[in-house]
């Protein structure tokens, strides 16, 4: 059974060094690298999604966490490629 993300981010604050962008495709998709499982992926971002990912303000207090991840102004954190996120990332399960 697939649990809903609750937005805590606790899944993706110490990423930083496993989510390795590669290369832009376009200002809305990247070419990534996830060296936990060697999986190669590409990310996509549209509309909002993109827009927060632009502002990385939000994360200024979280240097290690995933390149994707943004802070909301009600303190959650949102996944900016939530829909073409890495297998891994899938299958996480917050406990």
């Amino acid at each position: 059974m697939e649990e809903s993300c609750n937005q805590c981010g606790k899944c993706c604050l110490h990423m930083r060094r496993y989510m390795i962008i590669e290369r832009n495709i376009s200002d809305s998709q990247y070419f990534c690298h996830f060296t936990l499982t060697k999986e190669r992926f590409f990310a996509r971002l549209g509309g909002d999604d993109l827009a927060r990912f632009r502002d990385r303000n939000s994360m200024s207090g979280y240097p290690d966490s995933c390149p994707f991840l943004r802070q909301l102004e009600d303190k959650s954190f949102h996944c900016t490629i939530y829909s073409s996120r890495p297998e891994h990332c899938r299958k996480f399960f917050c406990a």
